[in-house]
């Protein structure tokens, strides 16, 4: 596989389609493979799996050698030796994932725990001029594998990473704050983007929800705006497969105090003009991991927020704002079960009102995939099947409304009209229950499908 890397024409190619799960079903199938020996011996598989690791990092060559091939190679050398070094970082990080699956397994062990922790966090140092390397796009790469690998580690030994985490940036925090030192804490938060809150047992997630209450005391403290928006981007990554899952455990003290301590600086914050784009996301999770009152009580101004937003010229503004608004309906039709009769129709009217103006030829923001709208109607028909389908769906397909010959109609809204018509329709013949939260899909470094 390396040697395929090396002898790739296309120097543009990325070497995660050379390498990537997915790419090739042999080489997938040999990590599995792994994967399943590694639930009876996982020991000895990470011991040899790191003796590889050292034989393809010998000590570097003597200085005679380079010269040997004269000045006028040597920058094509590098370029290739150390395109050879990531790949096999990236080879090794896709096998330690596989095998970190077992771990739960295989109590004990913790000086190869500790190896492989090590590993990770070295990567996890901001490098200068990374940007400008022709690998600079796989080295990026590599960190995140890295910190999947991580992710992947603390569902076992999540005491571990926590410590170590939390002493490099107690070391950080200690230094001269400056543009290096930000962008160390930077890489170092980033490395920690794949852990993931383990709901069960109560212990361990009192466990992780600490450790963010501990992050949250950072945020609330730290003044420089990028780390602000690193940590805000963090919270978002570890609270949206939460927010999908939560129940009960929002009445978890440790949880509750957490969004109470979180939520009004937050909010506060959020419609400044160099927060927004960072901080709307975070206090909508804030909202879809409260106490039931707590929801209530908070949403109306910040749904109020959110709808004046879908109008925003900024598309991406519009964007997070309609993402937004359809998680926390969601959780308003879904998890909560709306209020009362009066009370749930204001606020669906306020919303249908803001996405599908009465009389207009448009949807509102423009340019944004029908399916969120989809859902939208789908998750009120959960609960109010009567007014999504006359006051949305019948206003959409224009039934019962008086047509003349040359009126122009909208497609787009015809077609939101329709398919929501028809997911509502079978998921009533196919009893399929609650909607899921929207998730949002994306690919892990790896390869791996992650859907939260």
């Amino acid at each position: 596989k390396i040697q395929q890397v090396l002898d790739e024409a296309n120097r543009d190619k990325l070497m995660s389609k050379s390498l990537q799960r997915g790419e090739d079903a042999n080489f997938d199938q040999v990590l599995m493979s792994l994967s399943c020996v590694a639930e009876n011996c996982l020991p000895s598989l990470l011991s040899t799996l790191f003796e590889w690791y050292s034989r393809q990092n010998p000590p570097d060559e003597p200085v005679g050698a380079s010269q040997r091939h004269g000045t006028k190679n040597k920058g094509e050398k590098d370029y290739q030796s150390e395109k050879r070094d990531l790949a096999v970082d990236f080879i090794y990080c896709l096998v330690l994932i596989e095998v970190l699956k077992q771990l739960p397994y295989h109590p004990g062990h913790d000086d190869l725990i500790q190896h492989v922790i090590n590993q990770a966090f070295r990567h996890f140092k901001f490098k200068e001029g990374v940007q400008s390397s022709p690998n600079g796009t796989t080295i990026n790469a590599i960190a995140d594998l890295y910190a999947e690998v991580l992710g992947v580690l603390a569902l076992s030994r999540f005491p571990a990473v926590r410590k170590r985490f939390t002493t490099e940036l107690k070391e950080l925090r200690s230094r001269d704050q400056n543009t290096l030192t930000t962008q160390n804490i930077i890489s170092l938060l980033m490395g920690m983007k794949f852990f993931r809150v383990k709901m069960h047992p109560i212990e361990e997630l009192q466990a992780c929800v600490q450790f963010l209450h501990e992050c949250g005391t950072y945020f609330l403290e730290v003044k420089d705006k990028d780390i602000k928006h690193a940590l805000a981007g963090l919270f978002v990554e570890i609270l949206l497969p939460v927010a999908a899952v939560v129940k009960h455990e929002v009445n978890v003290p440790v949880l509750k105090n957490f969004v109470e301590m979180m939520y009004m600086t937050t909010y506060d914050l959020a419609p400044k003009k160099k927060h927004i784009l960072a901080l709307t996301p975070l206090v909508t999770c804030l909202l879809c991991v409260s106490q039931k009152q707590f929801f209530l009580n908070n949403w109306p101004s910040f749904l109020a927020f959110c709808l004046s937003k879908l109008k925003d010229k900024e598309p991406k503004m519009a964007r997070v704002a309609l993402e937004s608004l359809y998680r926390l309906l969601w959780v308003y039709m879904i998890r909560v079960k709306c209020e009362s009769n009066a009370t749930t129709n204001s606020r669906l009217q306020s919303i249908v009102q803001s996405l599908f103006p009465k009389g207009a030829k448009t949807i509102m923001p423009k340019d944004t995939p029908l399916n969120i709208f989809v859902k939208i109607i789908q998750f009120i028909a959960q609960e109010r099947l009567d007014f999504a389908m006359r006051e949305i769906i019948f206003d959409l397909l224009c039934v019962g409304k008086p047509t003349k010959i040359f009126s122009p109609v909208s497609p787009e809204r015809m077609s939101i009209g329709l398919r929501a018509f028809l997911v509502i329709a079978d998921s009533l013949q196919q009893k399929d229950g609650d909607p899921p939260m929207p998730q949002t899909v994306s690919s892990l470094p790896s390869g791996n499908t992650l859907r939260f």
